[in-house]
């Protein structure tokens, strides 16, 4: 009895296509689902977020989620359906498992993952998923799973072409979702939307997300992640323009690439266009031959480009230039105030390289006496300001205003740092029985220590706005390496890991009463949460296919379905991996991303043994 039954149904096969299989819907559905559907899930999820433990984190626990948290329900339950599939293959049908060297560093990242979730002091997160990430060890390990599911299935040309329908489909429902954005008519905003991502029983008010009107977020959580998903796809539709045969065909992919690249640029994702501008130039060196033979549509296509670029540009008053413009600027900057510490007998604040401390008792009637001293030791004189609201600090070095603070979540005093009211700084030491030691209070009114960080390059270290403020947190999560080299701190537990209470960091780096949840690069992410190693193993793995696509495609001839798809899928993956340098995995469309490197290596693998099979 055979799994598989054959394709009639192809009027003009290949020589090789006679005796090509079919594959049932079923065993296409899990890739399906992770291609078109799981990307368009969004729906409310209420949840605690068990990090109140965390002296750095709010008091609240209670969150909601709208993008992620069912993405990776939705996910892991494709994967049990993948290996429930395979299984039926394997020992139902008994198909020969296939097996190459280059999934070898695959698996090693895949067993130092699980690894390093079970090892790690939270793995409580690392098999739950965390606040704003929701990407547990299941789901990194699902990522291996698909790779090698789709490199499976995926070496036959009908697989691929029913499944690229189903891609499209998806891709056309979120085109549509990105321009109701980029036009200022959000569909999440409007009533049925805002119906169809509530349960029922909702009784709040109108959901808002946190995006300026006329930025495209699709479904995808954040705009940065639409340059990963828009990297990723373009090129597979150009791939099917030269791929089809009918004119309408052709148009329809044609208005599918310009609407996803105006909401692209409606993303404002400057690394998602520029890494989209070199992918196309990567697919047009491989396929110089056919955007030769097809000059027009290649003109069409630049012209396009540009004209989408300029009208995003002017729609939205210059703003994808000036991001443009800002987004590597390298003057060096300066933050005079260096830093807090708050020890056992003082505050000491560090501002343009002289130290001033504060330190309080109180006297018989609870009042506040202030003592302050610079960092000989000599006594710092201080005195009411002229609306006697307040103390200032009579010594030019330091431009501080202070005042004693009794409310109801605090007893101790405030410091505003060169006039800066908008950000005060509010410490105690009154308020933790049995130790008198200063604590300085969050914007969440959690009680924490401020300790000295670790510098790191020095580039970093003076350039904390350098790629729209992720230099500030490259220059936190670098030393970080060190401390999780082996194993990581563990599957989705960078929040953890990181300085959160780093709070003179985010205040000099425009980070401001915010929880760095990410790295902002997919590569570090990896090396701080499951460990340097397997990070290796992944880029070894990744490495491997980008190489051997580009000697694979260099020279083909792409007179057939599959080598075009093929070379698409793998200049997606190199613009993936360029984003990947500014922006983290995200559950929302790296399994996308994993499943289509998997369709690659299907592809490659099938052309390959087509390639033996002509030189026989």
């Amino acid at each position: 009895m055979a799994m598989y039954f054959n394709d009639n149904n192809n009027k003009k096969p290949s020589k090789d296509n006679k005796t090509e299989k079919k594959y049932p819907l079923g065993i296409l559905l899990p890739v399906i689902a992770v291609l078109a559907i799981i990307p368009l899930v969004t729906f409310m999820h209420q949840y605690n977020t068990n990090l109140t433990q965390f002296d750095w984190y709010t008091s609240v626990d209670k969150a909601f989620d709208f993008f992620l948290y069912n993405k990776m329900v939705c996910f892991i339950i494709a994967c049990c359906c993948m290996i429930f599939c395979l299984i039926y293959i394997f020992f139902i049908y008994e198909q020969k498992m296939i097996w190459i060297k280059n999934l070898i560093p695959l698996a090693v990242y895949c067993v130092l993952t699980f690894i390093s979730a079970i090892a790690s002091n939270y793995s409580y997160f690392s098999f739950h998923g965390i606040y704003e990430q929701f990407e547990p060890v299941w789901a990194l390990m699902g990522y291996c799973l698909v790779v090698y599911y789709c490199f499976f299935i995926f070496r036959t040309e009908d697989a691929v072409r029913r499944t690229m329908n189903w891609f499209v489909a998806g891709m056309t429902v979120m085109a549509v979702l990105g321009l109701s954005q980029a036009f200022k008519h959000d569909f999440y905003q409007t009533e049925l939307g805002q119906k169809l991502i509530t349960p029922s029983s909702y009784t709040g008010g109108p959901l808002t997300f946190n995006f300026e009107e006329g930025r495209s977020y699709m479904s995808l959580y954040n705009p940065n992640y639409v340059g990963f998903y828009v990297a990723l796809v373009v090129p597979v539709l150009v791939a099917l323009i030269f791929n089809a045969k009918k004119l309408w065909h052709r148009i329809a992919y044609a208005v599918l690439i310009v609407s996803l690249v105006v909401v692209l640029f409606a993303s404002q994702s400057r690394a998602g266009i520029i890494a989209l501008i070199f992918a196309f130039f990567v697919m047009l060196l491989c396929m110089r031959k056919v955007f030769i033979r097809n000059w027009k549509i290649t003109a069409g296509a630049i012209a396009v480009f540009a004209i989408a670029f300029i009208g995003v540009n002017v729609m939205n008053q210059n703003i994808l230039i000036n991001r443009m413009k800002s987004m590597f600027a390298t003057t060096a900057e300066t933050y005079p105030l260096e830093s807090i510490i708050t020890g056992d007998n003082d505050v000491t604040f560090t501002y343009n390289g002289e130290k001033l401390s504060f330190s309080t008792t109180q006297d018989k009637n609870g009042t506040d006496v202030f003592s302050l001293k610079d960092g000989n030791g000599s006594d710092i004189k201080y005195s009411l300001t002229e609306d006697k609201s307040a103390y200032a600090v009579d010594d030019d070095r330091f431009p501080f205003t202070f005042a004693s603070v009794r409310a109801k979540n605090l007893s101790g005093f405030v410091v505003y740092v060169n006039g800066d009211k908008s950000y005060p700084w509010y410490f105690t030491n009154m308020m933790k029985k049995n130790d008198k030691s200063y604590y300085v209070m969050g914007g969440s009114g959690a009680l924490f220590k401020l300790t000295e960080q670790e510098k790191t390059i020095k580039f970093l270290e003076e350039h904390y706005h350098f790629a729209n403020m992720r230099g500030y947190i490259w220059a936190r999560t670098i030393p970080l390496l060190k401390k999780y080299f082996a194993l990581g701190s563990g599957p989705d537990t960078f929040i953890i890991a990181f300085p959160n209470n780093d709070l003179v960091g985010t205040y000099n780096s425009g980070h401001k009463g915010e929880i760095i949840t990410k790295p902002h690069c997919m590569f570090l992410q990896i090396a701080v949460q499951t460990g340097v190693p397997s990070l290796i193993a992944l880029l070894v793995f990744l490495g491997w296919y980008l190489i051997s696509s580009l000697r694979l495609y260099w020279n083909m001839n792409y007179e057939e379905y599959l080598p075009k798809i093929g070379v698409a899928i793998f200049v997606g993956t190199l613009a993936y991996l360029i984003l990947a340098l500014t922006n983290d995995s995200c559950i929302a469309v790296s399994p996308i991303f994993y499943a289509l490197v998997g369709m690659g290596l299907g592809i490659n693998y099938k052309l390959r043994e087509d390639r033996k099979k002509d030189s026989l």
